[in-house]
């Protein structure tokens, strides 16, 4: 590796906060740092303020790696209305009552407002039954990538090891979830840019 890295005169990027990022996930693990980002001299000069990281090892026995090289920008987040929604209990009730919660003389502000009503409510429904999904996936990426952590210094204990399994088996299912998600935002994409062309 480092006589390639030399003949190709490329420099490995420092990975920050972790010595390895492979286990074989067995009990004790065997715990590698296989995975690495190479750069030259001059994008490292002209990149001097990015930040390689590990996240969390969730689907895969590789933890991936993340090369940060400029700060994010929130947008503002818009109301979208989910598919699976329509499966969950409660949300025929929470329509029902949304919708009937609006008495307005005008009828196209009446119609304005019993959106507005149901937008309003559904989001909170949805947090209340499904919670943040993005949320969870963060919350248990950040929990493994803690646990990996923690197995390069000392063996996770048998309720360590075994939370770590369950959270990984959890963002497996919503991982499938957000993809669910992200096929009917894809579609309604399609059919959007379809129709304009």
């Amino acid at each position: 590796f480092r006589r390639l890295t030399n003949d190709l005169m490329l420099k490995e990027v420092y990975l920050n906060g972790r010595r390895f990022t492979w286990s074989n996930e067995q009990s004790p693990p065997t715990l590698v740092h296989l995975d690495r980002v190479l750069c030259t001299s001059d994008w490292e000069d002209t990149h001097a303020d990015c930040h390689l990281r590990c996240l969390a090892s969730v689907v895969s026995d590789h933890s991936p790696l993340l090369l940060d090289c400029s700060p994010t920008h929130t947008a503002r987040r818009r109301f979208h209305f989910e598919d699976y929604w329509m499966r969950l209990p409660g949300f025929h009730e929470t329509v029902a009552t949304a919708w009937g919660s609006v008495h307005d003389p005008d009828p196209f502000r009446r119609l304005m407002l019993r959106l507005q009503a149901t937008t309003r409510m559904l989001t909170s429904w949805s947090a209340k039954t499904t919670g943040c999904i993005r949320d969870k996936m963060a919350i248990s990426r950040e929990l493994i990538s803690r646990f990996d952590k923690a197995q390069e210094d000392r063996l996770l204990s048998p309720p360590e090891d075994g939370l770590r399994k369950q959270l990984k088996i959890a963002y497996l299912g919503l991982a499938s979830l957000e993809r669910t998600i992200v096929r009917q935002r894809a579609r309604i994409t399609t059919l959007n840019e379809g129709d304009a062309n």
